[in-house]
């Protein structure tokens, strides 16, 4: 039997499942979530199989049976119902040149065109919207309505530090998702998926009976591979990595990778892989950042830069951290957080949460980024953070003392402008704690 093709990058269900990919089968949530009914929202870190979600239920209520072959749903879907589907992605909806309004209301135009439904003339983009899924449910039923990256609009502009146009184009959202709530009566399903909770109380004020699943208990395994899934679908490839470290036992391999790339939880019970790292891994057959790498948000970086944010380790929280994030307070750790540079380590009754670094992936790569910054050097401070485990290793203190030095010796002329001396202290604290936090060995 041909061996399955990692599904690195797939975010089409029909393509994953056309060109023979692996699939870990959540269908038993999409059921779930589909039987009830219902408008939900849903953040995850980014690269973590949102899209994928959306259009296997887009699938799902075309009623494309033959994708869901030896799929757990397979026989327990009504195939002869289909529904009408608005799948809105906002990282393909062209706003930059012209703007959100305009961006959003040619994305609603070319729905009334593929429907063959006639629009307002001079409809505002919340008129559009409502009149479309009104007309839609009078003709064919119950409307589907799948909506991602709902926030990439606002985070474009916050990456940039352009937090007036973040708000302009929180304004315009606000305004096209007030359709929704008048339009309950019409829609089978809403669900509604970002990185951010950020923007969710402003946006969605109206939709009192949008369910948040981010940190409900039934739902945290949703997305992500479990050790279990890990192990049951990508066997073959498991193997074919351990032949590449005979060193290793087989228990000790896999404890080497659950140490690298899982450890995300939204419970604190149950740990996850991001499914783009783990992937990119078992291609690669070598330990990277991948994950990391794919695209680390300045805007995080020079953040945590400013409040001297260097360790990220046990920090306690309560559950409510989530909601007391906007534009004009963009809290770090929530930020962290919901990024996926930060996850749930533990959960208490009582609502508080230990939140930390999810891996070693995360943790070393996040040192080593927030160092080149601070103390940018000619080979980057990776080499600098080798030669410096190798001195400590072989007890040379005179190498020691020449490299904490020419890292220094890096440092911009202008490091004290405009800084007290407490500043200053803490900027040199933190750059010798990240140093030595890369060096991967236990120090005091």
């Amino acid at each position: 039997m041909e061996k399955k093709i990692l599904p690195i990058g797939r975010q089409s269900f029909r393509k994953l499942r056309q060109q023979n990919c692996v699939y870990v089968d959540k269908t038993p949530f999409i059921h779930e979530l589909t039987r009830q009914g219902g408008m939900y929202f849903l953040s995850r870190p980014r690269r973590f199989g949102k899209s994928l979600l959306l259009s296997t239920m887009e699938e799902l209520f075309k009623g494309s049976q033959e994708l869901f072959t030896d799929t757990w749903i397979a026989d327990k879907w009504d195939w002869t119902k289909k529904n009408p589907i608005l799948h809105i992605s906002f990282n393909v909806v062209d706003y930059e040149e012209q703007g959100l309004k305009i961006g959003i209301e040619r994305t609603l135009l070319e729905f009334y065109k593929d429907y063959s439904l006639i629009p307002s003339d001079g409809a505002s983009i919340k008129a559009l919207f409502f009149d479309l899924i009104k007309q839609l449910y009078k003709r064919d039923g119950e409307v589907v309505i799948l909506i991602d990256e709902y926030d990439k609009p606002i985070i474009d502009h916050l990456e940039h530090n352009r937090i007036d146009k973040a708000k302009e184009n929180q304004e315009i959202m606000a305004l096209f998702y007030g359709a929704l709530k008048d339009a309950d009566a019409y829609i089978r399903l809403l669900f509604i998926t970002g990185v951010s909770k950020f923007a969710r109380v402003s946006l969605f004020s109206k939709l009192n009976n949008l369910m948040d699943l981010t940190l409900h208990p039934r739902y945290t395994t949703m997305l992500g591979y479990t050790q279990e899934e890990l192990n049951s679908n990508f066997a073959e490839y498991l193997d074919e990595a351990l032949n590449k470290f005979p060193h290793y036992t087989q228990e000790a391999f896999l404890a080497k990778i659950r140490l690298w790339y899982n450890g995300y939880s939204w419970d604190g019970v149950n740990k996850l892989y991001n499914p783009f790292g783990i992937l990119l891994f078992l291609s690669s057959q070598d330990f990277q950042a991948f994950w990391f790498e794919s695209g680390t948000p300045s805007f995080l970086a020079k953040k945590m830069r400013e409040e001297a944010f260097f360790s990220a380790d046990n920090i306690e929280v309560n559950a409510d951290f989530l909601s007391q994030y906007s534009l004009d307070n963009i809290e770090l750790t929530s930020l962290m957080f919901q990024t996926g540079y930060l996850t749930i380590k533990e959960k208490f009754e009582d609502g508080e949460l230990v939140l930390s670094y999810p891996n070693r992936e995360v943790r070393r790569a996040m040192y080593t980024f927030l160092m080149d910054g601070m103390a940018p050097t000619r080979g980057g401070n990776g080499t600098s953070v080798l030669h410096l485990k190798k001195a400590f290793l072989s007890n040379d203190s005179v190498k020691i003392e020449a490299i904490l030095v020419a890292t220094f010796a890096n440092l911009a002329f202008d490091v004290y402008t405009h800084q007290t001396q407490k500043q200053v202290e803490g900027f040199y604290h933190g750059l010798v704690h990240l140093l030595f936090k890369c060096l991967g060995l236990y120090m005091q």
